[in-house]
């Protein structure tokens, strides 16, 4: 399940349809009451503006990958969870806007 920071169903349904995510469910949080709760703080400007994050915004660029509209708090940073049985079992908090987890790795359940 995602949790995005849309307020609009049809923006979120546009942007997950571009990855084909479109039949995952979704939640919309645009208060970012869900984000607070797990732990996801606001960005500070070092976390957007620093050498990997523009080196990474640059490459997308390239492959024909655009930041698009922005939706939502874009200074939320995001993060990646793995819940079972109502217990977060892996937890990645990005410290960056760049930042990615291993998401097969985070998919595991060991």
């Amino acid at each position: 399940m995602f949790v995005h920071l849309s307020d609009s169903d049809e923006k979120a349904r546009k942007f997950f349809g571009q990855h084909k995510l479109e039949d995952v469910p979704r939640i919309g949080d645009p208060s970012g009451e869900l984000y607070q709760a797990f732990g996801l703080t606001r960005a500070n400007w070092h976390q957007f503006l620093n050498y990997e994050s523009i080196v990474r915004m640059l490459s997308a660029c390239l492959r024909g990958h655009w930041a698009g509209a922005p939706a939502g708090d874009m200074e939320r940073m995001p993060g990646t969870f793995l819940i079972q049985n109502s217990e977060i079992k892996k937890a990645f908090r990005n410290q960056l806007v760049s930042d990615r987890p291993n998401y097969l790795e985070m998919a595991s359940v060991a």
